[in-house]
């Protein structure tokens, strides 16, 4: 259930026509989440998203030898009209009430991703990119009528080393770069004035049971937060900084 925003179960993640009856369509393993339009938005677009639910993986890396590897393989389409810029980030929030404070922003290491692809697209159909490459160049506009997997393009959130950081039965991923909203606010504290600046954001819960311990790729579940939906858009802080004067100011 998506919070505010029930989104059907998206097609198949291959090329396919719009002959192809859907009756035919094998069940994709994408969750969708459409965008949902907030009072702070004005004229802001949004793309659409889909992802998995992060998986657990041990990859032989070039530098540190066999790491464990937490990765959410995601889908972002385009249906605002103009092609757009996706340059995503994708934090790792630890929710854990008694748990330690962290944090740890998606590391888009090449040769990782590509380990993964392996696995999770070995006839590379999906063209899985890494955050960076993703920002490369435009998402296309989506055509109408058309099954929606066909024209997304795809990537994959990667952290690296998470069990051994902070072993979380309770986390958020929080995705920024879906739209170009953004909000100002300003803030007085001490007699400075400070602008705080936020932008939309798409959350993400999961959970991970105290018994999960052994690094299997399912052990992470969507967390429905008992019925009211494991997905969220809201502007959270990004920022904060000191208001500039203007000339003649006092």
């Amino acid at each position: 259930m998506v919070r505010g925003m029930f989104a059907g179960v998206a097609v198949a993640g291959v090329l396919l026509t719009a002959a192809v009856a859907p009756a035919q369509l094998p069940k994709s393993p994408f969750r969708p989440v459409d965008p949902v339009a907030l009072s702070l938005d004005g004229q802001a677009w949004t793309l659409n998203f889909a992802y998995i639910t992060p998986r657990i993986v041990k990859i032989k890396t070039p530098d540190k030898g066999e790491r464990t590897v937490w990765y959410m393989p995601y889908y972002v389409l385009n249906k605002t009209g103009a092609p757009r810029t996706f340059v995503p980030e994708f934090e790792l929030v630890c929710k854990d009430p008694d748990g330690p404070v962290f944090n740890s922003l998606d590391e888009a290491q090449p040769s990782v991703v590509e380990a993964i692809r392996k696995i999770e697209d070995p006839g590379d159909v999906r063209k899985y990119k890494t955050t960076v490459s993703i920002a490369k160049d435009k998402i296309p506009v989506a055509l109408p009528d058309t099954y929606p997997e066909s024209q997304a393009v795809y990537g994959i959130a990667v952290w690296l080393d998470v069990p051994e950081k902070v072993n979380p039965n309770n986390f958020s991923v929080y995705v920024t770069g879906l739209s170009d909203g953004l909000a100002k606010k300003e803030v007085e504290d001490k007699g400075q004035v400070n602008v705080v600046i936020s932008r939309k954001t798409l959350q993400l819960d999961f959970k991970r049971p105290s018994a999960s311990r052994t690094d299997k790729t399912d052990d992470i579940k969507v967390n429905e937060n008992n019925g009211l939906g494991a997905e969220t858009w809201s502007y959270r802080m990004a920022n904060i900084v000191p208001k500039v004067k203007a000339k003649g100011d006092k």
